[in-house]
């Protein structure tokens, strides 16, 4: 891509943020939203009239065609302001219109690009069913052929943005269909479509803004002219649209951790204890330096993974940035609010929302430690056909080691053992994570930058060494949890 390319598209984007930050500060109060458990519908609007819901959406349809990475940095500055602003905005431009902008026809492209990228209408998104969440080889939603019509039947739960969507992707059963006896596809559905309703608004924990409901399917006819893509080629097709969707959620971690961050040196160089600013204290400073180095790494990892072409490296990177990402917000909030002592428990303070609004991340989009399990199959399966890399970091050999140490020692026995891959993919995450901080701070030379790759580094290096160390053996754990025969409670 040419520079002045690139130049002009990163102008339009720090003009949109600027925007959108201005817009935030003015019309949107966190705590307002928070307690009404709904985002005002001048919010909405008012995002809609910035363009913010047309960001990653063709031209041609009146979108702005901008990359993922630029969405990214839009997510990221609502998540500044509120959570479940962000959430809703970057469920519409990732999981919500990432497969119809893909996979659609020109027809499905006319119907309803033009009206989710003014905002008229907000998209959802929905896989998870009562009895089936990260594994979508379960998925009882089932579409038959009727004529040209496909009938369904099912019910989905969890749906962001399910109570104002005007347009859902749904990811059903499709026997048959398409040759595949098992297989699924990804069909459109409108509110109005018989048959087809939207259930009763969730009460959360966190995110109270967002919209969470449930949806069921009872003998709902939809035209065949429904099915997005392939039949029969879901799975393929999700791991594209969740790849975009991963790395979106992530950049709201990055906001909302920012916030935290902002708030808590504030706090810490107002708030005197022992006669010094809590700032002067080298605790508090090194808890500080710790938090900053977190999310300069959160950042890194969410553009480099926002940056990646290729479908499969996008798939590898977005598993390790929502995993890092999920856990640091979850980190630096939970940081924060300690920080802030009493006060941090207080709700006007503000952080102890923070840390409501992103405890479910490490849930959705893909419970963490399924996803682990995913990264850290992907990391040995890669080390095992690539053998040793040459010329790289410590930490990134000591990963190698890890690696190569678990395929030699178990051979393919390994793939069947969650709990080695777990333990795997959870030093992947902090080793991929290393890496993108490593590689900004070198781009930019600035020594604090340099200082909070480093600290990132040796963290990372805890995080191989912990995981090529279990705690226990099988044994141990089952005699500590008194279940060795009987089954009964310690």
């Amino acid at each position: 891509m040419r520079a002045d390319v690139v130049d002009e598209r990163t102008e339009v984007v720090d003009a949109l943020r600027e925007q959108v930050r201005r817009f935030c500060e003015r019309e949107v109060n966190a705590r307002d939203i928070d307690a009404a458990a709904r985002i005002p519908k001048a919010v909405l609007e008012g995002l809609g009239a910035l363009g913010v819901f047309g960001v990653t959406l063709p031209e041609a349809y009146g979108g702005a065609g901008l990359r993922l990475e630029d969405a990214c940095r839009l997510v990221d500055e609502l998540a500044r302001h509120d959570r479940s602003v962000a959430v809703s905005v970057g469920l519409h431009l990732g999981l919500g219109t990432r497969g119809l902008v893909r996979y659609g026809t020109a027809a499905q492209h006319e119907r309803w690009l033009p009206k989710l990228a003014s905002g008229e209408a907000i998209a959802a998104f929905s896989t998870t069913e009562p009895g089936a969440g990260s594994d979508l080889s379960s998925l009882r939603t089932v579409a038959k052929e009727d004529g040209a019509h496909l009938v369904v039947d099912g019910e989905k739960s969890y749906v962001t943005n399910g109570g104002f969507a005007g347009l859902f992707t749904v990811a059903v059963s499709t026997p048959g269909l398409g040759g595949a006896q098992r297989g699924q596809s990804l069909v459109l559905v409108e509110p109005t479509d018989p048959g087809f309703s939207v259930q009763r608004e969730e009460h959360k924990l966190g995110l109270k803004g967002s919209s969470t409901t449930g949806l069921v399917f009872e003998n709902a006819r939809l035209p065949r002219e429904r099915l997005l893509g392939e039949p029969g080629q879901g799975p393929r097709m999700l791991a594209h649209i969740l790849s975009w969707g991963r790395t979106l959620m992530s950049a709201g971690c990055c906001g909302g951790a920012a916030y935290c961050l902002d708030k808590t040196v504030a706090h810490a160089q107002q708030r005197t204890q022992f006669g010094r600013p809590l700032a002067a204290l080298d605790v508090v400073k090194e808890r500080l330096a710790l938090m900053h180095a977190r999310h300069f790494a959160m950042e890194a990892l969410v553009l480099a993974t926002a940056r990646q072409q290729d479908d499969e490296a996008l798939a590898v990177h977005s598993l390790a940035a929502k995993v890092f990402c999920s856990e640091g917000a979850g980190w630096v909030a939970d940081e924060a609010v300690q920080l802030h002592g009493g006060l941090g428990f207080i709700e006007e303070t503000g952080v102890a929302m923070v840390l409501r609004d992103v405890r479910v991340t490490r849930i959705f989009e893909g419970a963490n430690d399924v996803l682990l399990t995913h990264l850290g199959t992907a990391e040995l399966t890669r080390r095992a056909s690539e053998g040793r890399r040459h010329s790289v970091s410590e930490v990134e050999a000591a990963l190698d080691d890890f690696a190569l140490s678990l395929h030699s020692t178990h051979k393919l026995r390994v793939f069947r053992q969650p709990r080695l891959l777990h333990a795997l993919g959870a030093a992947t995450a902090w080793v991929m994570a290393s890496r993108a901080a490593t590689q900004r701070a070198h781009l930019t030379q600035h020594p604090t930058q340099l200082a909070f790759a480093k600290l990132v580094e040796q963290q990372a290096h805890a995080a191989v060494a912990r995981a090529s160390t279990p705690l226990t053996d099988d044994t141990l754990v089952h005699a500590a949890l008194g279940l060795e025969r009987t089954g009964a409670r310690p």
